[in-house]
């Protein structure tokens, strides 16, 4: 029996959408990317999620599902224990709650730092990096630190309670309620993911740098040093077209 030609667009679509309801009933179709860190490609720890990856997108509920780190033990760590939802922080609320401080910055950085230590993975954290008591004592009561792992602690440690507390608890309430709307800042350690996630696209980033631009973990300070540029030649370009997409 012959199909008619216009009877063949209703029976492809008909197939099709059969097709979708019987994958997504058999888990097989997601409607979303799901966050997932490189790997270690080589060493004792090849094939395990590297913490360096961990990028200002990812929620303290993601970091739990590559890690392992529980959320409470994050939340608790970077001051977070009394929000509604811990589940929904992102690693760059801690950034945009802390940031730049006197000692140096408590933000994403601390965060890989507090969960290459909790699963005694390797990680070289920046010059800059702090880490928040509180995340300290976690690890100890947790974690048989090495000397050295003490050593690299000590140094970078500091009191959420000598910041300004009563801030700092507020934007974390808030946080988990709605998004921030402070201003982006480009950073020499922020990556070209964290510019895709306020919205930049990858053409708009390649107009900008006159270039292809780099892989999505890379920091923009890596990127401009293989490159033979200055960060701050694109900066302000980059901060504004970041304060358009809000």
């Amino acid at each position: 029996m012959k199909i008619k030609s216009k009877h063949i667009a209703p029976i492809v679509l008909a197939f099709f959408v059969i097709g979708i309801a019987g994958t997504m009933l058999l888990n097989l179709w997601s409607t979303e990317l799901e966050k997932e860190p490189a790997r270690y490609l080589s060493g004792e720890f090849e094939g395990e999620y590297d913490p360096s990856d961990i990028r200002g997108s990812y929620t303290f509920a993601d970091i739990d599902k590559a890690f392992d780190v529980p959320v409470e033990d994050l939340a608790d760590a970077f001051g977070f224990a009394d929000a509604p939802d811990p589940d929904i922080i992102k690693a760059k609320d801690v950034e945009e709650t802390y940031g730049a401080l006197e000692q140096g910055e408590l933000g994403t950085d601390s965060i890989r730092l507090f969960v290459a230590l909790y699963k005694g993975l390797p990680f070289l954290p920046e010059d800059e990096t702090l880490i928040p008591g509180s995340a300290v004592s976690i690890l100890a009561s947790k974690v048989d630190l090495t000397e050295e792992q003490k050593l690299i602690l000590k140094d970078r440690t500091i009191n959420l309670s000598d910041l300004k507390s009563s801030e700092a608890e507020g934007e974390a309430q808030a946080i988990s309620e709605h998004e921030t709307t402070e201003a982006f800042t480009i950073k020499g350690r922020t990556t070209f993911q964290e510019l895709l996630d306020v919205g930049i696209t990858k053409e708009e980033i390649e107009k900008i740098f006159g270039m292809p631009m780099g892989k999505p973990g890379e920091a923009l300070r890596d990127y401009a040093t293989n490159n033979g540029v200055e960060i701050s030649e694109f900066k302000t370009a980059l901060e504004e077209l970041a304060a358009s997409k809000k």
